[in-house]
């Protein structure tokens, strides 16, 4: 018997030509399967290749409602999942930022039947199979940040309704929506799966750092604390420095007049304080996007496409109509 809630999947689309039909496809027929009533939201980040134009193919065998949101540029997946967030009805909301799935889709049910039976707000999933470099970030932020934070590598998330909109109603300009989910305090679990197939781990690139440093800035204290380290480490070495000169004054006399000292201790000390200012500078420009209340997203054009009857239903209509 299907499930009489209202549930939504947030897919997270950019330049996704290859994969993006089939994982739509899949993903109605899987939630089609468990669900008597749902949609999906597709969020296309400013795709530049055939992304949409394989999605209004894959629409007619889609039976679910169906959204599209096209950005009116790259926003990267953060600001766009807040699109499809915003857009979405359901009592529980599916994210899920990419489409290399490694995972079979009756997870997503399995998810549900966790929040629903034990009462949790919060359901992530992920494979365990995070790359070094995720594991070293997540261990950095969740040992500086002053929020005692738990996070890891995760695939897919289901959160409720209420955790969604306390989410959403956060002030915070800087969206980081797993740190964000932590904030409101609502009850999470993780659930590990074993992958289907092994895919590679996300690649490094201007987006992932950026977001690495915003995650670093807002939600901890690692900024102010590597400042405040460097401003005694520096400090100390200013004072040797001085203390090796004055030696050198009284008891070495055949020494050249300090230029090298000088230089060294003022290349250092001025690395030092340009260090300083640049994560002042970081904290500054934080300060300055909190105060400009900019919209998070800019949406192009949205696009509608009402639930169709599966044809089974309608092979069954066809067959009553004619015994009657």
């Amino acid at each position: 018997m299907k499930e009489q809630v209202f549930v939504s999947a947030v897919l997270y689309v950019h330049n996704n030509e290859q994969e993006i039909a089939q994982a739509l496809t899949e993903l109605d027929r899987t939630m089609m399967t468990y669900f008597q009533h749902y949609e999906i939201i597709l969020v296309n980040d400013f795709s530049q290749d055939k992304t949409l134009e394989n999605v209004h193919s894959a629409i007619e065998n889609i039976y679910g409602d169906t959204t599209i949101i096209n950005l009116s540029r790259k926003h990267g997946v953060e600001h766009a999942m807040m699109a499809g967030l915003n857009k979405s009805m359901g009592d529980f909301v599916f994210e899920i930022e990419s489409l290399f799935i490694d995972f079979n889709l009756d997870l997503l049910y399995d998810m549900f039947k966790t929040a629903t039976g034990k009462g949790f707000d919060i359901v992530a999933a992920t494979s365990g199979q995070a790359g070094w470099k995720s594991r070293i970030f997540y261990r950095i932020l969740n040992k500086v940040s002053y929020l005692n934070l738990s996070l890891s590598t995760e695939t897919v998330r289901l959160v409720t309704r209420r955790a969604l909109n306390a989410m959403l109603n956060l002030r915070e300009k800087v969206r980081y929506r797993k740190a964000l989910y932590e904030l409101t305090g609502y009850s999470k679990t993780l659930i590990n799966y074993k992958p289907i197939n092994r895919l590679t781990g996300r690649k490094v690139n201007r987006e992932n750092i950026s977001l690495a440093v915003d995650a670093l800035v807002s939600f901890s204290h690692f900024g102010l604390r590597a400042a405040h380290l460097l401003t005694g480490v520096f400090f100390l070495f200013s004072l040797f420095m001085g203390g090796y000169a004055l030696y050198n004054y009284f008891f070495n006399q055949s020494v050249v007049q300090g230029w090298t000292t000088l230089m060294i201790l003022i290349s250092l000390g001025f690395a030092g304080l340009f260090f300083i200012g640049g994560i002042i500078g970081e904290y500054t420009s934080r300060i300055l996007i909190e105060i400009q209340n900019r919209p998070f997203y800019s949406t192009k054009s949205v696009e509608m496409y009402k639930e169709k009857k599966p044809r089974l239903e309608l092979i069954k209509e066809k067959e009553s109509a004619s015994g009657q």
